[in-house]
């Protein structure tokens, strides 16, 4: 089975030489998308063995999504892992193996399958709460981490990903095509670290409200669409 694991990355240079190195031993290749990062993340990903599309731009974490899903024709397994180091690529065997097994479609790293733990501060628990009600409810699913972006994808789902959402609404909207194309979603628990700094220019609390923005607006699209 041929996998490749995709980065997307903004202004992540302090941890992304670790991820593509550590996510290089789990798959065939690694694709970073340097979402126009004004530290030295493109020369870094490329130096520690990636290959890497370069926006001029910080367009957002859809788009970025999108141009390197665009690119894995050919890969029986696609993972996605965030590049500021709160994912642990050596978790990749623990998220393909149920698309291995045939149990699965698309499998969605929980962080939160077995509960809140005590280190999850307290706005995430709310937020994260309000974000994943809203998704399952809109979507039909019925995940623990809606906004995970640690991910497997067997690669006959790609061609049915939309890609409309620009910036990190993708995640809910990428559960949303695969319930709508009845793909057997599987949660597997995964580790997170909270020390690290996230690239984000944006607060929690605008971060959580534009999320939910674009959930309800993409159920009326799809509710039209119909």
């Amino acid at each position: 089975m041929k996998s490749i694991v995709i980065i997307p990355a903004f202004n992540e240079e302090v941890a992304i030489s670790s991820i593509v190195k550590r996510s290089m031993k789990y798959a065939d290749e690694v694709l970073v998308v340097d979402d126009g990062s004004t530290d030295r993340t493109f020369q870094i990903a490329k130096d520690a063995g990636a290959r890497v599309i370069k926006h001029y731009n910080n367009l957002g974490k859809g788009i970025s999504l999108k141009d390197a899903f665009a690119e894995v024709n050919g890969y029986d397994i696609v993972v996605t892992i965030d590049g500021d180091g709160q994912h642990n690529p050596d978790e990749i065997p623990n998220l393909v193996r149920p698309i291995l097994e045939d149990r699965a479609d698309l499998v969605n790293g929980s962080r939160y399958l077995d509960g809140f733990d005590d280190e999850t501060p307290a706005y995430r628990r709310v937020g994260q709460r309000v974000l994943d009600i809203a998704t399952n409810v809109t979507s039909g699913t019925h995940v623990t981490d809606s906004q995970s972006g640690f991910r497997a994808f067997s690669g006959k789902t790609i061609p049915y990903f939309r890609f409309r959402d620009t910036g990190f609404g993708i995640e809910s909207e990428m559960l949303a095509d695969a319930a709508e194309n009845n793909f057997r979603i599987v949660e597997v628990p995964i580790t997170v670290r909270y020390d690290v700094e996230n690239s984000s220019t944006k607060g929690p609390v605008t971060h959580g409200v534009g999320v939910l923005i674009k959930i309800i607006i993409d159920k009326i699209i799809r509710t039209f669409r119909r």
